[in-house]
């Protein structure tokens, strides 16, 4: 019987747009790099799961090699909703022991002699509360007890593994940074073709300005509704505010903003797009705006860039890093900052051309296949080091 390896996948049962693609994603490239092994994706069953939101996206069929396991034992498992109980099991897949558990989603389980690794995206909320429902915050808390019991632990950024260093006192030495790949890599359609999809799906008939996300506070769009604003009061022949991304917490609080600055007419919100949308949505974009708060990696600015599309976002945490020089980078607490960028880049072709080019370079560099082949390393380093 071939060695298992199990990841969680709970985050392909809910709305975790990014952290659903990183899971997702690395699973089939592990599979394809190892066929000879066996790669599980725990998670949820029960009426618990039926009353998860269902995925944003439909999913090709997982390869062989890569089986769902759902069980309604999961929250007892992991130890939700109640980190401070004891697990009530340790965890076992029937007839077989994992080689490896692979915490995805912050929660680990109490996994005994079996090797852990957990990949932590971010710690915006520890730095930020203020970014987070109180339940988001527990999520985020409940990454003190994983790292401290994983023989691994993956960053998705420089960033984070600094965050993890100062918030959570993780040595060094059990920290690896592993950047995510890029899905949308080789999957730009033609300008044109681009154009005739997003006119076809979603009534796009106009320029327009595009920010693709989770609806929520942390992605800064009451500052990025201000500035655009502010970019309409100039005057001139401004593109359309395009808002793509599910719903998260406080969107009662941009749709407030989107009518006390009269945007009714220019801002559409269309919700969440499918993946095979998404190129074209990118593609056709004028410019892709995205001045987060805080992000541990910023997997949309990649996405972006990968598409051929300008890019501005923040100067502020892994952003700089995953952008390089090929994006505009603005104080994402300024609106004015915010408006002056955008009008620059809509006024000047050159400079969104040269960001074109430079985007497509940078984002050929992150790729599932270099994420698994590093995540793989990290796992033969925490069995060596169980």
């Amino acid at each position: 019987m071939s060695e298992c390896f199990v990841l969680d996948g709970l985050p392909l049962q809910v709305r975790s747009a990014g952290i659903g693609a990183y899971t997702d994603a690395l699973a089939r490239h592990l599979a394809a790099l190892h066929p000879e092994l066996a790669f599980v994706l725990y998670g949820l069953d029960g009426p618990a799961a039926r009353l998860l939101s269902p995925p944003t996206h439909d999913r090709p069929p997982l390869p062989s090699n890569v089986t769902r396991v759902d069980s309604p034992l999961y929250p007892l498992v992991m130890g939700y909703p109640f980190p401070g109980l004891a697990r009530l099991l340790p965890f076992r897949l029937p007839g077989r022991q994992p080689a490896l558990f692979h915490a995805t989603n912050y929660v680990a389980p109490r996994t005994g002699r079996t090797p852990l690794v957990v990949t932590v995206h971010d710690l915006a909320l520890l730095r930020f509360p203020e970014l987070g429902t109180p339940a988001l915050r527990r999520i985020v808390s409940l990454s003190r007890c994983a790292v401290a019991a994983a023989q691994r632990v993956i960053a998705d950024s420089e960033s984070t593994a600094r965050d993890l260093r100062e918030l959570l006192d993780v040595p060094v030495a059990r920290i690896r940074v592993v950047y995510p790949g890029c899905s949308a890599l080789g999957r730009a359609p033609t300008i044109d073709a681009a154009r005739d999809r997003v006119r076809e799906r979603f009534g796009l008939t106009r320029p327009y300005l595009l920010h693709v996300g989770t609806i929520e506070p942390r992605k800064n769009l009451a500052r990025l509704l201000g500035a655009y604003a502010q970019l309409r009061q100039r005057g001139g022949d401004v593109p359309t505010l395009v808002l793509a991304g599910a719903p998260g917490w406080g969107t009662d609080g941009v749709h407030r903003a989107i009518t006390a600055l009269a945007l009714g007419d220019a801002v559409r919100c269309i919700g969440p797009v499918a993946d095979d949308d998404l190129p074209a949505l990118y593609t056709a974009a004028e410019v892709f705006v995205y001045p987060s708060l805080y992000e541990g990696f910023g997997l949309p600015v990649l996405e972006a860039m990968a598409c051929g599309t300008p890019v501005l976002t923040s100067n502020v945490a892994s952003l700089p890093e995953v952008a390089g020089d090929a994006a505009v980078l603005v104080d994402p607490r300024d609106e004015g900052a915010i408006a002056d960028a955008m009008a620059e880049l809509l006024r000047d072709r050159q400079a969104r051309d040269q960001l074109r080019a430079r985007g497509a370079a940078r984002a050929r560099g992150f790729t599932w296949e270099r994420c698994a082949r590093e995540t793989w390393t990290v796992y033969e380093e925490a069995r060596a080091a169980a």
